[in-house]
């Protein structure tokens, strides 16, 4: 299930192409003016669980505001944004803008979030002949294109096609349209011409049904892999994105206007910005490098600075996260762009005094740049998130040792940059093992403790769709399918969720994930947080409480799914799921994954 990578600078379009795709479509700017288009980041509320939960709804997801801001920036200036988990009751079919109903519905999803996007996929197809075009997008699509034909509404309430790639295939999508749509037609009266014509094969990175398919047969066509812009700073459009969110209500319907500018920190007080793409590492269990086709791609330090600083004085957010997947990745990279935040201004003061900025890193990678972290300071950085998964390196090495997370986090914690541990409870990993060995989950998470980490972040391996171990996980006999008789759901491969029992019975390895929370986040800790004397005290505090709150919550939600494994009557996955769907790729199609045609 791995993505395959173009070759050499074929993995690119050329310099420039995003923007030229951008100005094509805004030719007709007049008209699309007129057109709303609404952009739904699809939530399922049951994954709301540790680590996540309080903080989920602090953050408008980058996918959706990025997307709504590309739109926007087209020509589409009646967009909005709407985030499931505050509009849980928004519909397409009641979305309404101006008092014209929404003529382009994007839903972005995750596969954990698969089941609302069904769900309001679905709904956008009550509206009959008048309904709108329907796109799908984010993780899901990306790595599972085909399921959006074979899910619970069957395959007449499917998207009119599926976006695999990044915001150059939708506007590459939305510029052949236009060429096949007349001032008279509606976007997906234009979208039925291209596809019968044959015109969206050339856009690689779609997946929609064929030309001579009924509704009901689910024959497909597959573009293949797509092309990645090189150059970030050219998809740049958070910062517009920021002004198109909808409010959050109870309301099935639109409200009159988006969130005030002066209201968005209110509801979003964190900023999501994509800063840095792509790692060295090839962790088996992480779909990143593969995603990014081995590339390394970057902001521009300029337009990183220029966007932050629009945000802050437009909106009021000071806190931003960058949804890096290795900020220390390259060592000229980081610096560069924490150099010229450190140097620049905003409303009037230096950004380090201004912006709090975190993102996430590798342990190995941040020690080695270690000098820099003083820099970082000056910039704003004020938190990173290391995905250490296991100190003993058995899992994967990634360069993580003891003695290297105590000493860079005593150096974190004397400039006052927040170390935030993620951990995973992997294979026959036991719940605790006899000292000195730091094998163990609860000594690991003990360890992390008392070496200085602020929170910690602990999920079960489980077998990711889009990795290179999922298809021997699957085919191994180790994923359950069935917990008596009932289908484990998308939404439960979450990590959150036992899947992968590793031997032991699912009931104990769930409570011992549970109970690994319960080594963090205790009422003892967070008597010693009240008695630290470090100069990040203030942030022990405040994530404990916040911690044992989560916990308990926790508790109580992963409750019935204890239940459910403790019968103990499992059902695994005997073969990679294959797709029910007939599946065409056009002759100069790049194949999307390396499993196809095996």
């Amino acid at each position: 299930m791995e993505l395959a990578a173009r070759t050499g600078d074929d993995r690119f379009v050329p310099a420039g192409a995003y923007l030229a795709l951008e100005q094509r479509v805004r030719r007709r700017r007049d008209e699309l003016a007129q057109i709303p288009a609404v952009v739904f980041s699809a939530f399922d509320r049951r994954t709301r669980l540790l680590p996540f939960v309080l903080y989920d709804s602090l953050m408008f997801p980058a996918g959706a505001a990025a997307i709504a801001g590309a739109l926007h920036a087209a020509g589409f200036e009646r967009t909005r944004a709407v985030f499931q988990l505050w509009n849980r009751h928004v519909r397409p079919s009641r979305a309404a803008i101006d008092g014209r109903a929404a003529q382009m519905v994007l839903v972005s999803a995750m596969q954990i979030h698969s089941r609302p996007a069904y769900d309001l996929i679905a709904d956008a197809h009550r509206l009959g002949a008048d309904r709108p075009l329907v796109i799908a997008g984010g993780a899901k699509a990306i790595y599972e294109p085909y399921d959006f034909w074979a899910g619970p509404h069957g395959a007449a309430a499917a998207p009119d096609v599926v976006v695999t790639g990044e915001s150059y295939v939708l506007m590459d999508l939305l510029a052949v349209i236009q060429e096949y749509r007349s001032r008279a037609d509606s976007l997906r009266q234009g979208f039925e011409r291209a596809r019968q014509d044959g015109a969206l094969e050339s856009v690689p990175g779609l997946v929609y049904r064929a030309p001579d398919a009924t509704v009901h047969d689910a024959a497909l066509i597959d573009t293949g892999l797509q092309r990645l812009v090189r150059d970030l700073d050219e998809c740049a459009r958070q910062a517009v994105g920021l002004g198109l969110l909808e409010p959050p209500h109870w309301r099935p319907g639109l409200a009159e206007a988006p969130v005030a500018d002066a209201r968005v920190v209110r509801h979003t007080p964190i900023a999501s910005l994509v800063v840095t793409q792509g790692c060295r590492f090839r962790c088996s269990y992480c779909p990143i490098p593969a995603f990014n086709q081995r590339s390394w791609r970057h902001r521009s330090p300029d337009s990183l600075v220029d966007e932050i600083r629009r945000i802050h004085e437009r909106f009021g957010v000071k806190y931003f996260f960058g949804a890096d997947d290795n900020f220390f990745n390259y060592r000229t990279t980081a610096e560069t762009l924490l150099r010229t935040m450190a140097g620049a201004r905003v409303a009037g003061r230096p950004f380090g005094e201004r912006i709090r900025f975190g993102t996430e890193a590798t342990q190995a990678d941040t020690y080695k740049h270690r000098d820099l972290l003083l820099l970082g300071r000056e910039a704003g950085l004020r938190a990173l998130w290391f995905g250490i998964e296991d100190l003993t390196a058995t899992m994967v090495n990634k360069g993580q040792k003891p003695a290297v997370t105590v000493e860079l986090f005593r150096i974190m914690r004397q400039l006052k940059i927040a170390p935030m541990a993620m951990m995973m409870f992997h294979g026959a990993q036991p719940f605790r093992s006899d000292p000195p060995s730091l094998y163990g989950l609860a000594n690991q998470i003990a360890f992390l403790r008392e070496a200085g980490a602020v929170t910690v972040q602990c999920t079960a391996h489980l077998a990711a769709v889009g990795t290179r171990e999922f298809d021997g996980l699957m085919e191994s006999r180790r994923v359950i399918s069935h917990v008596n008789g009932r289908a484990i759901e998308d939404v439960l491969h979450d990590g959150n969720h036992v899947t992968m029992p590793e031997g032991e019975p699912a009931w104990k390895r769930q409570l011992q994930l549970l109970a690994g929370y319960a080594v963090f986040y205790n009422p003892l800790n967070l008597l010693r947080a009240l008695g630290d004397r470090s100069p990040l005290r203030k942030y022990y505090i405040g994530y404990q409480v916040l911690g044992l709150f989560g916990l308990a919550w926790t508790a109580v939600k992963s409750l019935r799914y204890v239940l459910r494994l403790l019968p103990g009557r499992l059902e695994f996955h005997r073969a990679v799921i294959q797709p029910t769907a007939r599946v065409h790729h056009p002759a100069r199609a790049v194949h999307r994954t390396l499993t196809v045609g095996k």
